[in-house]
């Protein structure tokens, strides 16, 4: 079984060893760490990993998702994002397959990360959902009922 390649983003080392020592004892995992938005990109954008936890402090997790949904190479990569309670406004629009609120532990981050991986995600941020498109017909609005 191959192992699945993770980009730990945080802005020191050991935040991002912290996350990769619990997550080792889960599975077989292959680790690569970033610790700023644009080498985090990079690196995203070359080795396309499996898993992206964007743990970069301040609103820089929120915009490393973002901006990863936008590159054609790592726009299926799955997105834990890692912030503080007061950006959950802007985490919603990030386009995240998880959202895990700061301070959490490294254990808990990692179990987040595992069920992501395993997860099968049917609806994506970028293409809608079937139930908010309009896909013809007549709805009930529309026949002037009463």
């Amino acid at each position: 079984m191959a192992a699945d390649l993770i980009l730990i983003a945080s802005p020191t080392n050991d935040h991002g060893d912290r996350i990769a020592h619990a997550m080792t004892p889960l599975s077989n995992y292959a680790f690569v760490f970033a610790h700023a938005l644009d080498a985090a990109i990079q690196i995203a954008s070359t080795l396309q990993p499996d898993l992206v936890i964007a743990a970069l402090a301040g609103i820089d997790g929120v915009t490393l998702c973002e901006r990863l949904r936008l590159v054609p190479e790592t726009r299926t990569s799955r997105l834990l994002l890692l912030i503080e309670r007061a950006q959950l406004n802007e985490a919603r629009t990030a386009g995240a397959n998880t959202v895990v609120i700061q301070p959490a532990a490294a254990m808990l981050v990692a179990l987040e990360a595992k069920k992501t991986l395993e997860r099968l995600e049917r609806r994506t941020p970028w293409v809608p959902d079937r139930r908010t498109v309009f896909r013809g017909g007549r709805r009930l609005t529309d026949m002037g009922v009463g």
